[in-house]
């Protein structure tokens, strides 16, 4: 059973965005069993009163003609705009004027235009003005705002239990506990949580930084756990399995997320945070990000650790926490996802070519393929769609995203999800700044705080969802984790100066468009009778044109090399490639059907490529001899169409962002 708030909550925002559609929240549609049915006309219209501004909506029946007199069907008056007296006041009548999302929006977003005890004085006040706290019979009227006062305090006291802390004085205490006795009676529930509450030295700590020993990982190590002296090895997360550390963070990660409280996630709260003063503030976002940014930091602080490593050893840590970003997938975990490649994609490893090069391939291309979910590009608009799809465990059409890394199967994969936080953040920070928190009039734009409520909506359903997961914690890795200090950004560069010097690196724009090196072209020369013209100069081992032999590795025989270099991406097919070699040396690269690439392997060994076959991963292979030969008279060449006309451009592994981090850390 969800608590009394959530269900207010979620059944709130289903009503408001139209339940017989399915519930839409800020542009994404939930699952739904049956096709939407056709509404009935629908017409919105202004009404402004003293001090408040309204939205009519008018339903018209579903018979009715265009032309009919406005009125004639159902109304709802939601209010738009107006003062905080006002606000309060529609707290106890917006469920009688079709308003059903206001009190969880109001609850959830007050906070930003008023405190607790204003907003409970002015709701007191409004009680006593219509008579609602004298005891005796009272008139329906009367009868119904006490209802309606019950229901909000119920809503207010069990998902609110911080605003009755110690915030509030003792003379508005008592107020509110006569308020109760007199509208649900002595002794009620509410009263006993109010109390409850109050009996609490400076009420709950609901939404503060959640304690270590929550999750299994106590101040002075938890049993089991021994303690290193000194810092831990960078190296030991060699030594667990890779889905037993996605399990253990999604251990911390969930209990963190289940943590949340919405409400400190608004633009206008979390915008605020480095202010002076401020820096408490948003307590349990706070919590999220620091375990995000600790996770980043042992990926970082792991793949340069001993400089002296060989590529080759310092690649199967790079592979490790590919592997773990795969099950932290596969557990839905996206905010353990989101750090692993984030870190992977910061500067100091990115560069580190000679250890990517030494990574195996089917690692590269799962790294490829979750870099493509945590990828920034259309507002995060893969994540988002897997988030929702997979969260609710209600599919809505085909997964977008490669399923190689699931590997269980589906029902023995947990239904828990823990969302990359950042996103959110960054919706309602983009929301503060876009709508403007007052009118012109003075009064308060509670417009935006719906559009607020919409995103909270989701974060508080994702909650629910998270509550699904059922992990034990592992001490030895928690411990390895919470002792590994982090580096910082000028200690990270320095070392990874020293595993790959800069010149001996690439830059990232270089590293985006891998080089293929032709190193035999004899035949390429003959077949298009045009010697090539640009020459890096003489050799012992020139041919007869001056060919350069400077490429590596060396060519093997009397043949020539072509000096000149094709750029390769991930998605380019063999005739892409033979046609960017051509154009490359002034040759047409329509021509390229007439021609076969052929990778020259140990032990005399050849592979040729077929025309559709993807080169770019053969680069990272044990040899990088190719050849280019002209295709034999048994083998017919394609026909000129299906050759590009001229090389396309793509991303290509690996992967880097521009700024690095730049999202992660204006957020967090």
């Amino acid at each position: 059973m969800l608590p009394r708030s959530l269900r207010h909550l979620l059944e709130g925002a289903r009503l408001e965005l139209g339940e017989e559609q399915g519930v839409t929240l800020s542009g994404y549609r939930s699952w739904s069993p049956d096709p939407p049915q056709p509404q009935p006309p629908v017409t919105l219209t202004e009404e402004a009163e003293e001090g408040v501004i309204y939205t009519v909506t008018t339903r018209q029946p579903g018979g009715a003609q265009p032309g009919a007199p406005v009125g004639a069907g159902s109304q709802a008056r939601s209010l738009k705009a107006g003062s905080l007296v006002r606000l309060v006041r529609h707290l106890l009548e917006a469920q009688m004027l079709g308003d059903t999302t206001y009190v969880p929006a109001f609850l959830v977003t007050y906070r930003v235009f008023a405190h607790p005890p204003t907003v409970l004085g002015l709701l007191l006040d409004r009680l006593e003005e219509v008579g609602a706290l004298e005891l005796g019979p009272v008139s329906p009227e009367t009868a119904e705002l006490q209802r309606a006062f019950s229901s909000v305090m119920c809503s207010w006291l069990d998902g609110y239990p911080e605003d009755f802390g110690g915030a509030l004085d003792r003379g508005l205490v008592e107020r509110l506990g006569r308020s109760l006795q007199c509208a649900l009676g002595q002794g009620s529930e509410a009263e006993r949580c109010l109390l409850a509450l109050r009996g609490v030295q400076g009420g709950p700590s609901n939404g503060g930084e959640l304690e270590e020993e929550e999750w299994g990982v106590g101040k002075d190590g938890p049993e089991g756990c021994v303690t290193p002296r000194g810092d831990p090895d960078p190296l030991d997360i060699l030594i667990f399995q890779a889905d037993h550390v996605a399990a253990q963070l999604t251990l911390v990660e969930a209990a963190l997320f289940l943590r949340v409280v919405p409400y400190q996630c608004l633009g206008s709260l979390w915008s605020q945070r480095d202010k002076k003063g401020r820096e408490r503030d948003c307590p349990s976002v706070r919590a999220t990000v620091h375990q995000f940014n600790r996770l980043a930091g042992a990926v970082i602080r792991s793949c340069l650790a001993r400089p002296g490593l060989r590529p080759q050893q310092r690649a199967r840590i790079l592979e490790k926490w590919i592997h773990v970003a795969e099950e932290c997938r596969a557990l839905r975990n996206f905010s353990s996802l989101c750090a692993i490649i984030s870190a992977l994609q910061s500067s100091p490893v990115h560069r580190l070519k000679r250890t990517w090069d030494e990574t195996a391939r089917d690692a590269l291309r799962s790294y490829e393929e979750l870099s493509t979910i945590c990828s920034e590009q259309d507002n995060y608009s893969l994540s988002r769609q897997l988030l929702f799809q997979e969260g609710t465990s209600k599919p809505s059409g085909t997964d977008p995203a490669p399923r190689r890394h699931l590997r269980r199967p589906q029902e023995q994969r947990p239904v828990g999800v823990v969302p990359y936080l950042g996103t959110f953040l960054r919706d309602l920070v983009m929301l503060d700044t876009a709508m403007k928190d007052e009118l012109e009039n003075g009064y308060i734009n509670f417009e935006k705080r719906r559009k607020e409520f919409e995103v909270l909506a989701q974060l508080r359903l994702l909650q629910s969802v998270c509550r699904n997961y059922s992990v034990q914690p592992s001490p030895p890795f928690q411990c390895w984790l919470r002792a590994l200090p982090p580096l910082s950004e000028a200690q990270s560069h320095s070392l990874s100066c020293e595993i790959e010097p800069p010149g001996e690196a690439p830059t990232p724009q270089q590293l985006l468009k891998p080089t293929l090196v032709i190193t035999h072209c004899t035949e390429l020369l003959s077949s298009v009778g045009n010697p090539l013209v640009s020459w890096e100069g003489p050799s012992s081992h020139e041919g007869p044109s001056g060919c350069s032999p400077d490429l590596l590795p060396p060519p093997r025989g009397p043949t020539q090399l072509l000096s000149r270099l094709a750029q390769v991406t991930s998605q380019d097919k063999t005739l892409s490639v033979i046609a960017k070699v051509l154009e490359k040396h002034g040759q047409e690269p329509g021509a390229a059907p007439q021609f076969q690439l052929v990778q020259l392997l140990p032990q005399g060994k050849e592979l040729t490529f077929p025309p559709t076959a993807n080169v770019f991963y053969a680069m990272n292979g044990s040899s990088l001899d190719f050849v280019l030969r002209p295709k034999s008279a048994r083998e017919p060449p394609l026909p000129p169409s299906a050759v590009p006309r001229r090389a396309e451009l793509s991303a290509t592994f690996p992967k880097i962002k521009a700024t690095g981090r730049k999202l992660a850390r204006a957020l967090f």
